[in-house]
C-alpha cells in the first residue's frame, strides 16, 4: 500500500476529533465539539472540530486544516513524520504502507550506511579496548545506560568503515556504498591515490546525530588527546544533514519539554549529555551557534518557555542574544542562565552539581534585562542625547517583541533609570512610533523579497526637551526599493491580504473558477503559488463532485509545493464551504470585482514604491516626474473605485 493510500485511510476513517483528542481536551458545546486552541494564548475555546468535514478551525487566530494537518502544525512535523505519529497514536502499521516501488536509492543508502557505522563505531567502544573511550566515560561521570542510550562509540586509528565497504561482495552495491559515504563525509579520498580511501573519523569519540524521529543522520566527534585538530569535528552538511536544522537531543527531550512545559537550549553535543544525565531531561542542544527556522519552530510548538544555557565565552553570549533575538520574535521572552567562571553547564555540573543548577534555572531572569543592562555605563551620562542615544538602543534591542508588554515595560523602566523626565505614556507612544516604522519598512521589504537593512540608532533620535519626546529614528530607505512599474512582477512576491480574501472567496465559490473570465482575474496575481492553485482546481473542478470537493481540495493543498499560509488559508474557508448556486451575471461581477481589488493592490504597491523614492530624491526634475506618476496611479485609484460603486 502507498502513502496516499494511508492519507486517505486517516482521513476518511479515522474521526479527526480521535486525533486532535491525543494531543487536546475536546468538550462538546451543542451539536459542536470545540477545544482551546494551541496555535495562540486561547483562554475560551475558539477551536472547532468537525468530524463530517473532516477539518478543524479556529475561529481566532484562523489556524485551519485537517487531521494531518494539525499534527503536522501542532508538532512541527513534516508530512510523513505526521503520518508516523498517527499511526502510531492510532494502532496502525506506518511500515506497512509504505510505497510499493522502491523508495529513493540514494537515500537507502545513506540509511544504511549511517546505521551501519553507527554500530560499528559503538562495538568499539563496547569492547573497552581502548582506554581513551573507557576514560572519557568515568570522567564525564556517565554510565553505561546513559553510553547505551546515547549509542556513544569509539573509532580507531584505522578505517575501518572503509575496510566494512571493501568487504561488499557485489561490485555494482560497493561502489554505490562508498559514493554514499563519500557524499556524507564518512570517508574520504586518499590524494594520493584516487582509488584509495580513508575514514574521516579516526581517534575520536562519536556521538551520533539523530533527526527528530531518532534516525542518525549524522555524526559528531571529540578528539582524545590535545594535538588533534579539530577538537570537534562534524559530519558535512548533505542531503540527509543540515546542522542548522537540528537540535541535538530532541528526540529524548521532547516529551520531557511537553510535560514540564519548558525547555533549556545548550551549546554542543556534551552539555546535553551532562544535564540529561543529571536528570535536566528537557534539554537539547544547537549545533554550534545557530539555531535554523526548523529548529525553531520544532522547539517553540512545544514551549514557550526557554532558558538559554549557552556558553560563558563571548561567542556564546552572542549566539544567546541572536537566538534570544528570534525567540522574540515569535513573542517569547527567553531566560537566561550564566555559568561563570565555569565555561559551559557541563563543568558547571562537575563543579557545582545537579542542585545548583536547578537553583540557577528558579532564579533565572530574562535574556532582555541582562542585554539592557549591558547598554547602561557604570556612571550615568549627564548629557541629554547621551541618554536618548542609549534609549534609542533599548528601543532597538527588545523591537523584535514589537509592542508586547514585556517590551514597553522594559523602555519605560530604563527610561526612569536614565533619569529622563518625560513621562511613561510618551515613552511608549515614542517607542510604537519606532515600531511603527520598523514594521512599514518590513512590509514594503517583505512585499518585494528584499532584505530589510538594519534601523540605525543616531546619536539625536529625540529633540533635547526632557519633557516632549520627539519623533523616533527615521529609516533610512534601502536603495534596492528604487524599481521600475514594470518590474514590479519580477519578483516572487508572497500571497498579499487582497490576494487571501480572493483565495478564501474562490475555495467557497468554486464555480468561478470555471468561467473564461477567471484568466483575466490570474493576470493580476502576483503570487506564484495562488496562481499554482488556481490554475491546478480549474483544471479539475468540472470532474469533482459537490460531495467530494472538500476532501478533493484538502488533497490538493497536502502537498510540499504549497506554504503553510497558503493551505491555512484555503483549509480555513473549506471549514466554512456550503454549495450554493449562482446565475452567470453574479459570477460576472464577482470576478470582476476580484479584478478590480487585485488591480487597486497593485497600484498601491507602485504608490508606496514611489512614496519611497520621494523621500531619497534630490533632483527637483525627478520629483516632479514622481510627483506625477502619482498623480496618474491616484487617478487609476479613483476610476477603479467609481467601477465598484
Amino acid at each position: 500500500m502507498s502513502l496516499d493510500e494511508l492519507k486517505n485511510k486517516i482521513k476518511e476513517e479515522i474521526p479527526i476529533s480521535s486525533v486532535i483528542g491525543n494531543y487536546l481536551s475536546i468538550k462538546k458545546s451543542g451539536s459542536s465539539l470545540i477545544s482551546l486552541c494551541p496555535f495562540h494564548s486561547d483562554s475560551k475555546p475558539s477551536m472547532h472540530i468537525n468530524d463530517s468535514k473532516k477539518m478543524f478551525k479556529c475561529f481566532a487566530c484562523d489556524a485551519a486544516g485537517d487531521a494531518i494537518g494539525f499534527v503536522m502544525k501542532y508538532k512541527s512535523l513534516d508530512f510523513v513524520d505526521a503520518l508516523k505519529e498517527i499511526c502510531q497514536s492510532q494502532g496502525l502499521n506506518f511500515e506497512s504502507y509504505q510505497e510499493e516501488k522502491k523508495s529513493n536509492p540514494r537515500a537507502e543508502m545513506a540509511k544504511k550506511i549511517l546505521a551501519l557505522a553507527t554500530k560499528l563505531y559503538r562495538k568499539t567502544a563496547t569492547t573497552h579496548k581502548f582506554p581513551p573511550y573507557d576514560d572519557f566515560i568515568k570522567k564525564r561521570g556517565l554510565n553505561e545506560e546513559i553510553a547505551s542510550l546515547y549509542n556513544l562509540g569509539f573509532a580507531q586509528a584505522k578505517n575501518s568503515l572503509c575496510d566494512y565497504l571493501s568487504s561488499i561482495k557485489d561490485d555494482s552495491e560497493r561502489i554505490k556504498a562508498f559514493d554514499t559515504a563519500l557524499e556524507l563525509g564518512l570517508i574520504k579520498k586518499d590524494r594520493y591515490n584516487e582509488k584509495a580511501h580513508y575514514d574521516t573519523f579516526r581517534e575520536r569519540i562519536i556521538f551520533p546525530i539523530w533527526d527528530q524521529i531518532g534516525h542518525v543522520i549524522g555524526f559528531t566527534s571529540r578528539v582524545i588527546r590535545d594535538d588533534q585538530k579539530p577538537k570537534y569535528l562534524n559530519s558535512i552538511d548533505s542531503f540527509v544533514f543540515n546542522k542548522k536544522n537540528i537540535l541535538y537531543g530532541f528526540h529524548l527531550a521532547k516529551n520531557a519539554i511537553r510535560e514540564k512545559d519548558a525547555a533549556i537550549l545548550v551549546e554542543g553535543n556534551m552539555d546535553q549529555v551532562a544535564l540529561y544525565n543529571n536528570g535536566f531531561h528537557n534539554t537539547v542542544a544547537v549545533m554550534g551557534v545557530a539555531l535554523g527556522a526548523p529548529s525553531l519552530e520544532r522547539l517553540t510548538a512545544l514551549t514557550k518557555n526557554i532558558f538559554l544555557a549557552l556558553d560563558s565565552d563571548n561567542a556564546g553570549f552572542l549566539a544567546m542574544e541572536r537566538i534570544n533575538r528570534q525567540l522574540a520574535e515569535k513573542g517569547i521572552v527567553a531566560k537566561y542562565i550564566e555559568f561563570s567562571p565555569q565555561k559551559d553547564p557541563d563543568e558547571f555540573l562537575q563543579a557545582q552539581g545537579a542542585l545548583a543548577l536547578q537553583t540557577k534555572i528558579e532564579n533565572a531572569v530574562a535574556a532582555y534585562d541582562i542585554l539592557l543592562d549591558r547598554i547602561i555605563p557604570e556612571k550615568l551620562p549627564e548629557v541629554l542625547d547621551r541618554k536618548l542615544e542609549i534609549l534609542n538602543k533599548a528601543f532597538e534591542l527588545v523591537s523584535p517583541l514589537r509592542t508586547h508588554l514585556a517590551a514597553t515595560e522594559r523602555v519605560v523602566n530604563l527610561a526612569k533609570r536614565l533619569g529622563l523626565k518625560s513621562e511613561p505614556g510618551q515613552i511608549v507612544k515614542n517607542y510604537q512610533e519606532f515600531i511603527e516604522k520598523i514594521e512599514a519598512k518590513e512590509k514594503t521589504a517583505a512585499r518585494f523579497n528584499l532584505k530589510t537593512p538594519p534601523i540605525e540608532s543616531p546619536s539625536h533620535g529625540f529633540e533635547s526637551d526632557e519633557n516632549e519626546l520627539s519623533e523616533t529614528l527615521m529609516i533610512d530607505q534601502n536603495s534596492e526599493l528604487k524599481l521600475q512599474e514594470n518590474n514590479l512582477i519580477a519578483f516572487k512576491i508572497p500571497m498579499n491580504k487582497t490576494e487571501k480574501l480572493i483565495l478564501q472567496e474562490l475555495v467557497q465559490l468554486p464555480s468561478l473558477l470555471s468561467e473564461e473570465k477567471m484568466l483575466e482575474l490570474l493576470d493580476f496575481v502576483t503570487c506564484d503559488e495562488v496562481k499554482k492553485y488556481i490554475g491546478k482546481v480549474k483544471k479539475i473542478i468540472l470532474e469533482i463532485d459537490e460531495s467530494e470537493y472538500v476532501s478533493v481540495i484538502s488533497n490538493v493543498i497536502n502537498s510540499t509545493d504549497y506554504s503553510s499560509d497558503l493551505r491555512e488559508a484555503v483549509s480555513s474557508a473549506l471549514f466554512k464551504y456550503k454549495v450554493r448556486e449562482l446565475d452567470n451575471k453574479t459570477k460576472s461581477r464577482l470576478i470582476s470585482d476580484m479584478k478590480t481589488k487585485l488591480q487597486m493592490e497593485q497600484l498601491k504597491i507602485k504608490k508606496e514604491v514611489i512614496k519611497k523614492q520621494q523621500q531619497e530624491c534630490s533632483a527637483e526634475e525627478e520629483m516632479t516626474e514622481l510627483l506625477n506618476a502619482l498623480s496618474e496611479i491616484e487617478k487609476q485609484l479613483q476610476a477603479l473605485k467609481k467601477t465598484r460603486r
